[in-house]
Order: C-alpha cells, then structure tokens, then sequence
C-alpha cells in the first residue's frame, strides 16, 4: 500500500481538470501500465467543444490477447475516467492547506482534487492486475482511463465509436461506497440564451458601478440540496436592491464554472446614479452585510459602454421560476429507491457575452421520467416567455443527455458482483445512483455494464475537502481482484 499512496500523490498532483486537457495524466498512467507487463494505446479523443483544450486521450492497457474481434464479444474492461471537475474556492480545501492537487494523507483518509471522483479507482484496478500480469488469461483485462467524463462523457462515447475494444462486461469506477450500482438517474444539460439589443450609456447618470459577489458551497449537482448554490443567491440580492426601488443598469452577470456542480461563485455588475450610491451604501450595511456577500463599491463608468436591458433581470428570474415550477409538477414524482428520491435541477451556471446571456441547468431525472416529455415541457413553458419579452429572443437548446443505467439484477455480472463482495469478507450491497455514469453508454451500446467504486459521492464528490478512505482503496482492490478471477481465469 505504501507505493499505492506514493503514486496516488503523484496523479492527484498532475492537474487533469477536464477543459484543460488530461495529456500529461494519461501518459504517466501509461508509463504504470507498461511497467506492469500492459500492451497499451495513446487514444486521441477528438472533439470540437469550444474553450476546451484538444489535448485529450483515452489510455486502454491490454492484458492478455490484444486481437479485438468485431463479431465476438470478449474482455473485462475496468473502466475509470481520469479527469476532475475544476476545484471551485481553494481557500475552502482547508485539508489540503489551499492546495486541491496536494493530495494529504491525514490517519485513514486521503484528501484531494479527484481522489473520491475518481483517479485513485484507476490506480486501484492497476494494482488489483498485479498478479495476473504472468498468468494465462481465458479472457483479457482491458484497463481504460477516459477522457473529459465530467464535460460530456467525450472519452467513453469516442471509444465505444472507435470500436476499438469489444468487451463482454464493464465494470466502470465512480464513487459508490463500495456498493454495487445497477441503476442511475439520466442526464441532460439545457442552455437557456437570451439574445437583445444593448443600450448606449444614456445621460441619466449610471455612472457609479456597483459590482456584487456571492460565494455559496460547491457540492455535485446531482445532490443540490448537499451544497449552497451562489446564483441562488446572487439572484436573491438583487432582488432584494430592485425591492428597495434602486434603479439600476445592468452591465454583467456570471457565476459557476462546471455545470455540473452547485456553484460556490456568482456576481453581477451593475450601475447607479451618483445620486443614490450614499443611499445604497447604507442599503448595503443594513440589510446585504453577510461574509458570503461582497461588494465592490465606487468607479466610474467608461464612456461608450452598453448596458442590457432593463427587463434582463425579469427574463432570468422568469426563466429560474420555469424550472421551479417543472421541478414542483412534471418532476414531483418519488422513487425512494434513490438518493434524492426525486428528479433534481441545478442552475449551474450563468454566463454574459456580447448581446446574450447563456443560462446552463444540470437535470437528473429517474428513468421512469421520459426525458422528450420533460423536454416537450420545458420549451413549450420558455417559448411562452418570448410573447411576454418582445425585445428579448429566448432560445432552449437540450445541450447534452446521457440516458439512464437499468441492468437488472439477476445479470450474471450483477450477481458475480455481488458475489465478489461476500467473497472479500463485504456483505452484498445492491444499489442506484442519482449521478450518471459512463456505464449507461457502455449499457445503451449493448455491453453489460455496472459502477463500483471506493469513496462516497454524496457530499464529497465536486466538493473541497474531496477524500477517499484508505480502508474503501484496499477494499477495491480485493473486488476487483475476485472479478478478474471470476471471468478471467
């Protein structure tokens, strides 16, 4: 286990946040698998997603027979994405002394950025091969690690395209408290656009710009209730300053930075009369004085700046209140097999460019929610929205889905599972999740697939302070170690 921990701090060092790129990862992984008696492939994974680097690869290690056929399915692939969300407020990684990519190893647990969600699964598989590097296999190992899972699931979806592997079973790692997931929620991204005319800075006196910053807690946005979500918050302000009748002009508004976490961040900009900046100052210390609110006061605007649209703030608020009604309606239903037991939304992230807003929203729904009926809904309720915004253009763009995971639970690999558990001292534990894996695109491919991991999701994963236990790593390992042997040998 020491060289287990030596090389779990030397990946969680290796910065592999998905919009970056996972190069430099992927090839020290490699270097493991050759040193472990692995063939191994360099898969570029093409994309073309604006503002995400293209430096992104699969690696497959092959143990055992290399030859893929087309026609026979063959292989255990243990599959293990390599990338991390961003770390949000580093200042919150208080175990890591500010530094998310310091992994600190503090009695039984292992803090750091992607020691949960989930490069340390990787190095698990690694070393449960160990003793299967000499021996002769009825049927190889397929070691992955993908790429750009937290941003579209890119590596998995251009593997199974590539038809480069042809596996039998998948056994792909995520954060699972050592159960054995046989079900997940499905996964779509919507973006909300707002499209308008700026105005010109007009005589009236904006010219005292007021900036205001919300900091919330990050948590994974298929458990919101988990964190504090900052635009949440951000939003609530300015309402609150609208409610005190200060007339305002709106120059920027941002918050988040991954769509699928909670947001620790959000602000808005915007400007005042010189007139009322006293009155808003003293505003300010009586009712918006919270650590988790600051406000930048004073400065003067440039002349030839544009502000939006008065009714902006209406059509975001608007916007915000559709999902929360479909969240209270069409979304209500309850399944207390999971955790949440319902449907969830998370407003992930808010976005201003030249003459638009880009509003993204995380929805994990249960797999007996149909998702086109959900989406039917959703674009009938915003599309309504344009009547009552003539000067606004409102678009909805259903931007990414991942559908549910549903393998039932008497298939062989569920059982040998579950088997596998009982084998290594563990008792049986079946489960759902309500974050969405790459097992549903294995799973929807035709390839038997379900998630094991160490580590706890809930509260932990796209969180500060993310850990693993070194009692769940070394509990892993022996799993897979059974699963290897149960279809390998």
């Amino acid at each position: 286990m020491i060289r287990f921990l030596e090389e779990a701090e030397k990946i969680i060092r290796i910065n592999s946040v998905s919009n970056t790129g996972n190069e430099e990862v992927a090839i020290y992984l490699q270097t493991l698998l050759n040193q472990e008696g692995f063939k191994t492939i360099l898969q570029e994974v093409l994309h073309s997603l604006e503002s995400i680097s293209k430096r992104q690869f699969n690696i497959i290690g092959f143990l055992g027979d290399t030859l893929v056929d087309s026609t026979t399915s063959k292989g255990l692939l243990l599959n293990t994405h390599i990338d991390t969300v961003g770390p949000g407020i580093r200042a919150h990684w208080t175990e890591t002394s500010g530094d998310p990519f310091c992994a600190s190893i503090r009695e039984d647990r292992i803090y750091g950025l992607g020691t949960a969600d989930v490069k340390l699964d990787f190095l698990c598989k690694l070393k449960a091969c160990e003793r299967y590097r000499n021996r002769k296999l009825k049927m190889p190992i397929y070691l992955v690690g993908t790429a750009a899972e937290e941003i579209g699931m890119l590596g998995a979806k251009f593997l199974i395209k590539s038809r480069i592997l042809n596996p039998k079973y998948c056994i792909v790692g995520e954060p699972s408290n050592l159960a054995v997931i046989h079900a997940h929620k499905a996964y779509t991204i919507y973006q909300i656009s707002i499209g308008f005319s700026e105005l010109e800075k007009d005589a009236r006196g904006y010219n005292t710009r007021i900036e205001v910053h919300c900091t919330g807690k990050s948590a994974h946005s298929g458990y919101p209730h988990i964190g504090d979500n900052a635009i949440h918050k951000m939003l609530s302000v300015i309402q609150k300053i609208r409610a005190a009748h200060f007339q305002l002009k709106l120059s920027k508004v941002y918050g988040g930075d991954s769509i699928n976490k909670v947001p620790d961040q959000a602000g808005i900009e915007f400007y005042l009369s010189s007139a009322s900046f006293d009155d808003f100052k003293k505003f300010y210390g009586e009712h918006l004085n919270d650590e988790a609110i600051q406000v930048e006061f004073g400065g003067l605007g440039e002349s030839g700046m544009r502000f939006m649209p008065d009714n902006v703030l209406d059509s975001i608020e608007e916007i915000k209140q559709c999902f929360d009604k479909l969240q209270n309606t069409f979304l209500s239903e309850k399944d207390e097999s999971f955790n949440p037991s319902s449907s969830t939304i998370n407003f992930g992230k808010i976005q201003y460019s030249l003459r638009n807003i880009d509003m993204f929203f995380d929805i994990r729904l249960l797999p007996q929610i149909a998702p086109d009926e959900f989406d039917h809904k959703l674009k009938e309720i915003v599309q309504a929205l344009n009547a009552r915004f003539p000067n606004l253009v409102l678009k909805v763009l259903r931007q990414r889905f991942n559908p549910a995971l549903d393998i039932k639970q008497d298939h062989e690999l569920v059982v040998a599972a579950c088997e596998s558990q009982q084998a290594i001292g563990m008792s049986s534990q079946l489960d759902k999740k309500s974050t969405s894996t790459e097992a549903a695109q294995y799973f929807g491919a035709g390839f038997p697939a379900i998630v094991f991991g160490p580590g706890q999701s809930m509260g932990n994963s796209h969180s500060p302070n993310e850990h693993n236990l070194v009692e769940h790593l070394d509990k892993a390992v022996h799993f897979y170690d059974r699963m290897i042997e149960r279809f390998c040998i």
